[in-house]
């Protein structure tokens, strides 16, 4: 029969919360902590999970009737798990065409914030158009 305490160590090091020990095991907050301590293993941080770009990108986005995909503000910057920032357009560019783009990424379909990777275009693009039809880049 295990002990209350290898009980705790093992929840502990499944990376279970005190809060989810404490009440599966009903023990005490200070019993928690100190197989923690014990064990070495460090307190969690409070807060969110740090979530991919790719999850930041489809949770922010917000889709239209007519097929695109909105970013919700002015402000495009999606930060990595590493911290580093991507523009939503250059990630969106990347995802369509396995590349990074060159110059400023534009939604080529003209609907202002629209981040669609189907509909972002990056400077080359842009002049390729402009030599065939004619539109300014």
């Amino acid at each position: 029969m295990t002990s209350i305490n290898d009980q705790v160590a093992d929840l502990l090091r499944a990376g279970r919360s005190i809060a989810h020990i404490i009440t599966t095991l009903h023990v005490s907050y200070a019993r928690v902590r100190a197989v923690r301590d014990q064990l070495g293993i460090p307190r969690n941080k409070p807060g969110s999970k740090p979530e991919s770009v790719e999850e930041t990108f489809r949770r922010r986005t917000i889709p239209t009737d007519d097929g695109h995909l909105l970013w919700p503000t002015t402000d495009y910057h999606i930060k990595t798990v590493e911290g580093a920032a991507i523009s939503a357009g250059r990630y969106a560019f990347g995802q369509k065409y396995g590349r990074r783009p060159v110059g400023k990424v534009q939604a080529g379909c003209g609907v202002p914030r629209c981040v669609h990777p189907d509909h972002v275009e990056d400077q080359p693009m842009r002049q390729q158009y402009a030599a065939i039809f004619g539109r300014a880049a």
